[in-house]
């Protein structure tokens, strides 16, 4: 007997004898190997009667008492393998949970012990949250294998909608899984969720431990668990039969992996739901583009929420032109003043800037140099509370120097401002008030958000500064006003989602205020007021803006009018890469069909990062299924050379 054993490398499957003792091995378990003369890991893919190939290594060891993966599982690695243009075992290795070994502990969700679950029937629906449930049912109840495309307003009740389509699943014997971007992973959704379903839920997020992860993972594997909630990674929840798959805020982009294999998780959940003939609901107040485009064509089934839920307003939106603030262009007197007035009437504040650190680069006064990581071809951030200059790319981090070092000029200015900028000027201006920063810096330990949300729930906090952090899962009725700081941010990116990214921020987390009795206000503080991105987002208008945005797309030919591959070859030395990279153009010209561009090479917009440089090819194409044996053999040609690696990215999210 033999065993085909697959590894966390882009390498095929490879041979290995089964001894005696290991006679009741089977597809899934983990093992330990010989593989290039070291131990290594494996997962056993199939086992075989017969090898042609004489004199084959023996396993080793069985590491697994049962399996890590299904056939289920399998199967979808081998479409993830064929569809990303990665290995067997790379895609295997992304379903499970890292250091995966069996444990048995308790997860805590943070639920207070007096919660007890919710009856579903104690909720009124609105009769637009009925009509929506009732079709979503009707399509669980007739077995409709469909993708549906809700897009309702941020606090119209959407969650609401999910809760009851799952609860519907599991009467009937099913498991769904319900995917949340990990920012809105907050606590407080959490808690809702489970005092919801109970036992029955499953959360799989990276803020659990990994003794929580792996035996959260055993209790869907073993069927104890039919109702999964997670990040992008619960997308591989090992479920035998799925009902219903709920990708909510489907326009995210942390549904998009950046690593080896770079999936989609909203690809896979179609896929998924194919395979078990349940229904797909992409979820959201800011649809992709490219999802409203195929729900307007027909091809998903367009359900729409748009007004919140007891007849609470939307809130007042103003935008204040930095143009005309030079004296005050981080806090507007307008935005300050409206803050002083929350603050006068208890109420709660909360500020979204998409930046961290004090200040966003420093840069001579004399020569025009801006301090840049050695390691990456970015400007440096100054962390005033560590005193150092940090790049948020690669880690690395200086002292901020007191000469240029271009010219030797003492003239060094900090420009730029990002969260704890904001927290020390609003520290200056309203000493009374309590002011807390929530950002990937202050929310390290692992219980820190829970913490911050916590206090602020309990209006511990008047004003909650943050980044991307606050957009999204947050519901507090006393956030009566929503500043965001930099509208331009994400517009001036050099990427073709630049605007649809700044509408679906600022229509985001403009959602946060009002959601209580209390009407609500957001100002937006832009130096492109009249841009129809921010227009359109002031006037709460999805439609306008995918009119004007769609309009564009086409006259380019972006998504969703084209796919894109995108090959990005990266390495130390920068003339090598374009060699290669040419090369690989001059073959892929030959494959190209009809009226396909093919663009490149050219550096990419983010040039050089942890020592690489990085150089990319693009494809536009609306059959990308011709080009995949010229990919699979592009990349087998680079393995083979010196310094050089490849990275295929199948319908890339970002073009940075």
């Amino acid at each position: 007997m033999f065993a085909e054993v697959i590894f966390n490398r882009p390498i095929p499957p490879y041979t290995y004898e089964i001894p005696e003792r290991f006679r009741d091995v089977k597809p899934g378990l983990r093992v330990e190997v010989d593989l290039g003369g070291s131990h290594t890991v494996g997962i056993v893919y199939r086992i075989l009667e017969k090898s042609g190939v004489k004199g084959l290594k023996p396993l080793l060891n069985v590491l697994d008492s049962s399996p890590v993966l299904n056939d289920d599982l399998f199967k979808l690695a081998e479409w993830i393998s064929y569809y990303y243009i990665c290995s067997v075992g790379e895609a295997c290795w992304t379903m499970i949970p890292k250091g995966i070994k069996k444990r048995d502990v308790n997860v805590d969700y943070g639920l207070d012990e007096k919660q007890r679950p919710v009856r579903s029937e104690n909720i009124k629906l609105t009769p637009e949250q009925k009509s929506v449930v009732d079709r979503l049912v009707d399509a669980v109840e007739k077995n409709e294998n469909r993708v549906f495309l809700l897009h309702g307003v941020t606090g119209s009740g959407k969650t609401e909608v999910y809760l009851r389509v799952i609860d519907r699943v599991i009467k009937k014997g099913l498991g769904a899984i319900l995917l949340v971007p990990e920012i809105s992973l907050t606590p407080q959704t959490v808690r809702y969720f489970t005092s919801r379903f109970g036992e029955k839920l499953a959360v799989l997020h990276s803020r659990l431990t990994k003794a929580e992860k792996v035996n959260e993972w055993y209790r869907i594997l073993r069927g104890e668990k039919p109702i999964v909630i997670g990040a992008r990674s619960a997308i591989f929840a090992p479920l035998e039969r799925i009902g219903a798959i709920i990708v909510d805020e489907e326009h995210e982009t942390s549904y998009k992996s950046d690593e080896t294999p770079r999936y989609n998780a909203k690809s896979v959940a179609y896929y998924r739901t194919r395979m078990h003939g349940g229904i797909l609901i992409l979820g959201s107040a800011t649809p992709s583009v490219e999802s409203y485009h195929l729900a307007k064509r027909g091809v998903f089934t367009l359900l729409e929420l748009p007004n919140r839920v007891m007849n609470n307003r939307l809130p007042a939106t103003k935008i204040t032109d930095l143009r005309r603030s030079r004296n005050s262009r981080f806090l507007s007197k307008a935005l300050v003043k409206a803050i002083d007035d929350r603050l006068r009437k208890n109420e709660q504040v909360i500020l979204f800037l998409n930046r961290r650190g004090f200040s966003s680069y420093i840069f001579c006064e004399d020569c025009g140099h801006v301090i840049k990581c050695k390691n990456c071809d970015i400007s440096m951030t100054y962390h005033r509370d560590i005193k150092k200059l940090v790049c948020h790319y690669c880690g690395y981090s200086i002292d901020p120097p007191d000469l240029c070092p271009n010219c030797g000029s003492e003239k060094l200015s900090f420009s730029g401002f990002g969260t704890e900028r904001i927290e020390s000027i609003l520290n200056d201006i309203f000493p009374a008030a309590a002011i807390v920063r929530m950002d990937t810096d202050t929310v390290k330990r692992r219980r820190a958000l829970s913490e911050i949300l916590n206090a602020f729930a309990k209006k511990k906090i008047d004003i909650l500064i943050g980044t991307q952090i606050v957009t999204k899962g947050l519901h507090f009725p006393d956030v009566t006003l929503v500043g965001v700081l930099n509208a331009d941010i994400a517009l001036n990116f050099p990427d073709f989602r630049a605007a649809e990214r700044t509408f679906d921020l600022i229509t985001q987390v403009a959602g946060r205020a009002g959601r209580g009795e209390k009407v609500g206000e957001v100002i937006i503080q832009t130096y492109n007021p009249s841009h129809y991105a921010i227009q359109t987002a002031k006037n709460h208008d999805y439609t306008e803006f995918f009119l004007r945005e769609v309009k564009f797309r086409q006259a380019m030919n972006y998504p969703p009018f084209t796919r894109i591959i995108r090959l990005v070859f990266r390495g130390k030395n920068q003339d090598k890469l374009f060699d290669v990279a040419g090369a690989c153009l001059d073959i892929l010209v030959k494959a190209r069909t009809g009226g396909d561009d093919i663009l490149g090479p050219a550096s990419c917009p983010l040039s050089k990062i942890k020592k690489n440089y990085r150089v990319h090819v693009i494809i536009k194409t609306n059959s990308i299924g011709n080009y995949r044996n010229v990919l699979v053999d592009i990349g087998n040609r680079i393995k083979k050379t010196y310094d050089v690696y490849l990275e295929i990215d199948i319908d890339p999210i970002s073009m940075l």
